[in-house]
């Protein structure tokens, strides 16, 4: 029951949704139509699918949360059998899927631009449910920390924009000293992206920014259901 009300609640409000599932698609298609040989290389790909998840997972969730809170939402759930946990679950749920639903959106808009299609799906699968873990758990921690949405937003455009910088949104990763593009590897964002790519052309992620991820996610997580307070 929960996780309907608060599915229709997001669909509710579908321009912030709209933009954050659709700005990568933009990406994608301005740099294929900028491409006359219509082949995208699989890094644009993996850029686009990033995007997706990072936005979804450091603005969407968060943004709720912290909205629920400031408007007290959450103490009132308290004080009912539906314990506000269940609130965060079902959020946890619906913007993990539509996450996941960029995935076939991007797969659709890059095979009409000539983009190649995943190698290896099984390996890309296990990447996006690792880094989708290690991006919500920063989430979660932006939700624990911040009493309001006003400050939720600054919390998370602290976290986002470097991450973009880092995960070689801004600049490609071939451009940056060997020493910052190393070190952007394995940021939660850029480790996601890389281990995306290499799951894309085939070849088998790098184990460290597995193992990168993974450490994100249980730390992360971890800290942020211990912070984490529903007044």
């Amino acid at each position: 029951m929960i996780l309907r009300t608060e599915l229709k609640l997001v669909l509710r409000e579908p321009v912030p949704l709209a933009f954050m599932l659709g700005l990568p698609l933009i990406l994608l298609l301005a740099f294929g139509l900028a491409d006359p040989s219509g082949d995208l290389d699989n890094e644009l790909a993996s850029l686009a699918v990033a995007l997706s998840f990072a936005m979804l997972a450091l603005f969407m969730l968060p943004g709720y949360m912290t909205d629920y809170r400031a408007r007290g939402v959450l103490r009132r759930l308290s004080t009912t059998p539906v314990h506000p946990a269940r609130l965060l679950t079902a959020q946890l749920v619906i913007q993990g899927a539509f996450a996941l639903a960029s995935v076939p959106l991007v797969l659709a808009l890059g095979a009409a631009l000539g983009m190649a299609m995943p190698a290896a799906p099984a390996t890309l699968v296990g990447v996006l449910l690792l880094g989708g873990a290690a991006l919500f758990s920063l989430g979660l921690l932006v939700a624990a920390l911040a009493p309001d949405a006003r400050t939720a937003w600054v919390f998370e455009a602290l976290l986002f924009f470097p991450s973009l910088f880092m995960a070689g949104v801004y600049l490609p990763r071939e451009q940056m000293p060997g020493w910052l593009a190393r070190i952007g590897d394995f940021t939660p964002l850029g480790a996601f992206r890389v281990s995306v790519e290499d799951a894309w052309t085939g070849a088998a992620p790098d184990p460290l920014l597995l193992a990168a991820l993974a450490v994100t996610a249980a730390a992360v997580g971890t800290l942020a259901a211990r912070v984490f307070r529903w007044e």
